[in-house]
């Protein structure tokens, strides 16, 4: 027995300096992020999936019972950048095409946002923030890119993190660790077009997945539920990083999937590329 109390001891010392480790570096990525990400620009790539209101056809039987839901689809590349709004760093895009149609050239777009980020008018920043939707995409999830930041120095306090133990993220070995919002502002407003609150502030809970060998984060995963809603709403989101050669993580890609009564309504697969400084060349 004093053995098992032994080793249940050496264990959460062991779970404990990890977490200890974790939060070190996550202060180091964050302030590295916050330094570095609003200094780039790169290309953005969203496919969209979104459930279309059911459709009725003309049907005998049983079948006319059940309308046919429909997915509709769409593709959406951007020049992609960082901006300080406020005090806080907010994604900015300017649309090139949407579903293999130019709605504007590459070299106008990074003028654009050139422009913006240099900006000391938010107002103009706010309004490139809808960027997706004056496209018409239904539901655009956004500010995923910099989901690293909720875990700044200042706001690790708010989270309660945990050894979740070793995974595999492909071939690399990781470790994970488990984290959930304790208190502070929420982590993630939703906009909703079909709600009279139009918008809903949630905390949320998630995972952070970091390199064996040395610690680097290279996931992120976010969840939250909307429990106010007529139907249980959740919102779940996957972010990959890599380190860049500006010495600081980028996102490499982020899903996201919206589910209602637990079934999948919406899903957005972003990819990033080509990151560079703002007037270099890719």
């Amino acid at each position: 027995m004093r053995g098992l109390i032994l080793l249940s001891f050496a264990l959460a010392l062991r779970a404990d300096e990890r977490t200890q480790q974790l939060a070190e570096r996550l202060a180091r990525e964050t302030q590295a992020f916050e330094k570095i990400a609003p200094q780039l620009v790169g290309r953005e790539t969203l496919h969209q999936r979104v459930m279309v209101a059911p459709r009725f056809k003309l049907r005998v039987g049983d079948a006319a019972k059940h309308p046919v839901a429909a997915w509709k689809e769409h593709e959406v590349v951007s020049e992609y950048a960082f901006a300080v709004l406020g005090r806080e760093i907010h994604e900015l895009r300017q649309v090139t095409s949407v579903d293999g149609k130019q709605v504007a050239g590459e070299n106008q777009a990074q003028d654009a946002l050139a422009k913006l980020i240099t900006s000391h008018n938010d107002e103009r920043k706010r309004r490139a923030l809808e960027q997706l939707q004056k496209y018409g995409l239904q539901g655009a999830a956004t500010d995923f890119g910099q989901i690293l930041l909720l875990f700044t120095r200042g706001n690790l306090e708010r989270y309660e993190i945990t050894a979740a133990g070793p995974r595999l993220l492909g071939i690399v070995p990781t470790q994970v660790f488990h984290y959930q919002q304790l208190d502070g502002p929420h982590a993630l407003t939703v906009f909703r077009a079909d709600s009279a609150a139009k918008t809903q502030s949630l905390s949320v809970e998630g995972e952070i997945w970091v390199r064996e060998a040395d610690g680097l984060p290279l996931r992120i995963t976010m969840a939250a539920t909307d429990s106010s809603a007529d139907k249980a709403v959740r919102e779940e989101a996957t972010v990959d990083y890599a380190m860049s050669e500006y010495g600081a993580l980028l996102p490499v890609e982020t899903t996201h999937r919206e589910l209602r009564s637990g079934v999948e309504v919406e899903e957005n697969k972003f990819t990033y590329t080509g990151f560079h400084r703002f007037g270099a060349q890719r």
